[in-house]
């Protein structure tokens, strides 16, 4: 019995190095598109969550779970951390906005690069006419006039986010970010994105990341 967990373990981590890779060979690939057509990741990727592995040695995206969104910058990559309320109101952020007087919900630290910029996550069925969708009913925006207009006629807590800053990768960083193993790519579900308890979310999707690994590796396990 012993001899197979050992045999068992001795397997567990090739195959990591090789899920990896294939994320990485992922990344490659939509980054490679992006560089022939800048709105290409904007309108043919499929929409995936970044979760950072236990790991994760950066200090800045330590247990942070990271929403991608659509980007033009070719061949950038970019998303926004969602689980990382910075306890500043909405209202602070846009004081010429009466509608975000009442509203309970906090500003969110989206990540490093442009930290202060903002960035509106909206749930909608009529989205505003240059909001990015980043799938199903969830659309984002950094255009200051979409944002004035989102601001203007959405504002319930459930259907909006404020994200301050975002995270972004070069052509070749992501890959290899992956490639130590640092993130879990994970299906996004808007339901988190807006979830009333984001300090817990990290929890709940490297869980899913590590049950969704397990279950690609037991089956190369072998018989026992």
């Amino acid at each position: 019995m012993r001899r197979d967990l050992l045999r068992i373990g001795s397997q567990i981590n090739p195959m990591r190095k090789m899920i990896a890779g294939l994320f990485a060979c992922l990344v490659a690939v939509l980054m490679t598109v992006s560089m022939c057509t800048p709105h290409a990741i904007a309108s043919d990727a499929k929409p995936y969550f970044l979760v950072a592995s236990p790991e994760m040695r950066d200090p800045i995206f330590r247990e942070s779970v990271i929403m991608m969104v659509p980007t033009i910058e070719a061949p950038l990559l970019a998303g926004v951390i969602i689980n990382e309320p910075t306890g500043t109101s909405a209202e602070e952020v846009f004081p010429h906005f009466p509608a975000l007087k009442d509203h309970p919900g906090s500003a969110y630290y989206g990540g490093p690069v442009d930290n202060g910029r903002p960035t509106i996550a909206l749930r909608t069925s009529h989205p505003p006419a240059k909001a990015l969708q980043v799938f199903e009913d969830l659309y984002v925006s950094t255009d200051a006039d979409t944002i004035a207009q989102i601001l203007k006629t959405h504002t319930a807590p459930g259907e909006l986010r404020i994200f301050l800053g975002r995270a972004q990768w070069g052509e070749d960083q992501l890959q290899s970010e992956l490639m130590r193993e640092a993130w879990y790519i994970v299906p996004p579900d808007a339901d988190l994105v807006f979830s009333a308890d984001p300090t817990h979310l990290w929890k709940k999707l490297v869980a899913r990341g590590q049950l969704q690994e397990t279950r690609l590796l037991l089956p190369l396990a072998g018989p026992p």
